[in-house]
C-alpha cells in the first residue's frame, strides 16, 4: 500500500517549486514571446491588408486613367481624321479651281490663237487668190 509520510510532501513541495521556477523563468517568457510574436503577426497582416487596399485602390486609379487617356485619344485621332479630312478635301477644291481656270484660260488662249491664225489664213487665201488670179489671167489683179 501507499504510505503517506514526509518524503512525499517533499516531493509535492519540490514539484510545486518545480513548477514555480519553471512557470517563472520559462512558461511566462516563452507566453510573453509567442504573444508579442502574435502581435506583430497581426500587425503585419493589418499592414498587409491596408498595403493591399492601397495598391488596389491605386490600381483602380491608375485603370481609369489609363481609359479616359485612350478616350481622349481615341477622340483626338477622330478629330486629327476629320481635319486631314477636311483640309484634304479643301485642297481637291483648290485644285479642281485651279485646273478649271487653267482650262478656261488654255480655251480663251486656244479661241485667240484660232481666231489670228484664220484670219491669217484668210489673208492667205485673198493673197493666194490674186495670185491665182494674176497668173490666169495674165494681169495684175487689184
Amino acid at each position: 500500500m501507499i504510505e503517506i509520510n514526509l518524503t512525499i510532501v517533499i516531493q509535492v513541495l519540490q514539484f510545486l517549486i518545480l513548477v514555480f521556477i519553471l512557470n517563472r523563468l520559462l512558461f511566462k517568457p516563452i507566453s510573453q514571446v509567442i504573444a508579442e510574436r502574435q502581435d506583430k503577426i497581426i500587425a503585419w497582416e493589418e499592414k498587409t491588408s491596408s498595403l493591399q487596399e492601397s495598391v488596389r485602390t491605386r490600381l483602380e486609379s491608375y485603370e481609369s486613367h489609363l481609359q479616359e487617356a485612350q478616350a481622349q485619344a481615341q477622340e483626338r485621332q477622330g478629330q486629327l481624321k476629320n481635319e486631314v479630312k477636311e483640309k484634304e478635301e479643301e485642297r481637291l477644291r483648290a485644285v479642281s479651281e485651279e485646273a478649271a481656270r487653267l482650262v478656261d484660260s488654255t480655251k480663251l488662249e486656244l479661241e485667240k490663237e484660232t481666231e489670228r491664225l484664220r484670219a491669217e489664213l484668210r489673208q492667205q487665201a485673198k493673197e493666194m487668190s490674186k495670185v491665182l488670179a494674176a497668173k490666169i489671167l495674165g494681169r495684175k489683179v487689184p
